[in-house]
C-alpha cells in the first residue's frame, strides 16, 4: 500500500520546494501537525536542510528568547555525528575525512563526548548555550546505541538549564 501511494506520488510529482504552489502541502502540514499534537512545522527536503534549519532556528530563539548576547549562541553536539555535508554539519563534525580543507569552519559550535551526561552538564551550564543537537541512536560511526538514562537524562538537563534539544 505505502510503495503504491509512492508509485501514484512519484508519477505526479515527487518533491518540490515549499516557494512553488502544489495542492498536497497545506494537507500534509494540516495532517502532521495533528497527528503528532503541534502548532506548526516547516518540511524540508532534506535532512541537511532540516540539520541547518533546527540551528538557524536554535540560534534564533537563543537570541529573541534566552537573551542571549548577538553572535555568541553556542549548539552542542556530540563527537562522531552525521547530518550532512554541509558547511555547517562539517564544522560539527569529528571525521577528519569529512571535516577537512573545508576550513575556516562555522563558529559556535562545541563538540562533547557521545552518552556523557557529565559531559553535557559541564556544556550547558555556559550561559550562551542555546541548543544539543544529537541523534538517538548514531549510525555513521558503527551503530552506538547509548545508555537507557542517556536521552531522558538529556531532555532533564536541556530542561533544566533552558536548552533546546
Amino acid at each position: 500500500k505505502i510503495v503504491k501511494a509512492l508509485q501514484d506520488q512519484a508519477c505526479v510529482l515527487t518533491l518540490t520546494s515549499r516557494a512553488f504552489y502544489n495542492n498536497i502541502l497545506g494537507e500534509y502540514e494540516e495532517y502532521i501537525t495533528k497527528l503528532f499534537g503541534y502548532d506548526k512545522v516547516l518540511p524540508m527536503n532534506t535532512g541537511v536542510e532540516a540539520g541547518e534549519t533546527a540551528c538557524k532556528l536554535a540560534r534564533k530563539w537563543g537570541y529573541s528568547k534566552k537573551k542571549i548576547p548577538n553572535n555568541q549562541a553556542i549548539i552542542v553536539f556530540a563527537n562522531n555525528n552525521f547530518w550532512g555535508r554541509s558547511l555547517a554539519a562539517v564544522s560539527s563534525s569529528t571525521d577528519p575525512e569529512c571535516y577537512e580543507g573545508y576550513g575556516p569552519y562555522m563558529p559556535g559550535f562545541e563538540i562533547i563526548p557521545y552518552d556523557d551526561l557529565k559531559a553535557l552538564e559541564t556544556a550547558l551550564k555556559n550561559e550562551n548555550v542555546c541548543a544539543f543537537m544529537v541523534e538517538p541512536i548514531q549510525g555513521e560511526a558503527g551503530v552506538m546505541v547509548p545508555s537507557e538514562e542517556y536521552i531522558p537524562g538529556v531532555r532533564n538537563l536541556c530542561t533544566k538549564y533552558n536548552v533546546l534539544f
